[in-house]
């Protein structure tokens, strides 16, 4: 069943765009953050044109900067959804959410309640110029439901489709780390010590995983410097954001929003994809190139 589009980079813009154009119903997302213009205009012709838009989007995307309480602050979320509200026309229905327990992190949307799309990066000037955006756009009718579940704000699940927050999500990503394959891991936050447990006990069997992470600005965490003292292969891209949440297990791929952190496994509204590779109507080709342009550019941790 290769009913699995990817869109790479910076077309992910026309991509989306193309959809909101083709909605005849309904538009329902959920993202991070959203303020790229043609994203905006395409959502707010839609809605012109009678289609029901509704939007979740986090109302305190820097709560994580807190310098105490990781909650979200009322006058951020205020000052968001005003922001928001003057962006978007007013038959648009805008929720700026402020779970004081669940960060909003995915990046997904559902047209007409057939068509699924789901991203690694927010659809913004940063997320499309930036490495490491993927979007996956996805048919079938239970995936497409489960998707519109998870905007919904239920940790809707599928064959494919895992949301969080549940157990689920934790459960089927850190299975992918069984496949007796050297993997390909490219994260934009790498700090779970379960996730870093898995990389060890992989290289100890022998297995060489390449492990692509985004330390823009940052000196590598202790994860990461566990991993490079065991010797697995971690590369980050100097000068460059990278915003992909990507695993390739071989037969099995994961696209999606969740970070391989306690909050992106456990705790946080994300949405995400694993899917055969066979699924994918390129057999997982473009992701895989991506990744390799991604890790020719890239430089080695020690």
């Amino acid at each position: 069943m290769s009913d699995l589009h990817v869109t790479i980079g910076a077309a992910a813009r026309g991509a989306l765009c193309d959809a909101f154009a083709s909605a005849r119903r309904s538009i329902d997302a959920q993202f991070y953050s959203l303020g790229d213009g043609d994203v905006i205009a395409g959502l707010n012709a839609a809605a012109r044109r009678g289609v029901a838009v509704t939007i979740r989007l986090e109302g305190d995307a820097g709560r994580y900067d807190h310098v105490h309480a990781h909650e979200p602050v009322d006058s951020h979320v205020r000052s968001a959804f005003s922001r928001y509200a003057d962006l978007f026309d007013p038959r648009v229905h805008v929720i700026a959410d402020a779970d004081p327990l669940e960060l909003e992190h995915a990046k997904a949307a559902v047209v007409d309640g057939e068509r699924a799309f789901v991203a690694t990066a927010n659809p913004n000037a940063e997320g499309f110029a930036s490495p490491g955006e993927a979007l996956v756009e996805d048919d079938a009718p239970a995936d497409a439901r489960a998707v519109a579940g998870a905007i919904g704000g239920v940790a809707a699940q599928s064959a494919r489709v895992i949301s969080g927050p549940d157990s689920a999500c934790r459960t089927r990503v850190e299975a992918l780390f069984d496949a007796p394959v050297d993997e390909c891991v490219a994260v934009e936050r790498l700090s779970d010590s379960q996730v870093v447990d898995s990389l060890l006990r992989r290289q100890a069997r022998g297995l060489h995983d390449r492990v692509l992470v985004n330390t823009r600005g940052e000196r590598p965490n202790e994860a990461l410097q566990r991993l490079v003292v065991a010797g697995v292969d971690v590369r980050t891209i100097a000068n460059d954001y990278l915003h992909d949440k990507y695993i390739d297990a071989g037969s099995k791929i994961y696209v999606g929003s969740a970070n391989l952190t306690r909050n992106g496994l456990d705790e946080a509204r994300e949405i995400g994809i694993i899917a055969d590779a066979v699924d994918f109507d390129d057999g997982g080709a473009s992701l895989r190139g991506e990744f390799e342009r991604l890790w020719s550019s890239a430089t080695r941790l020690n």
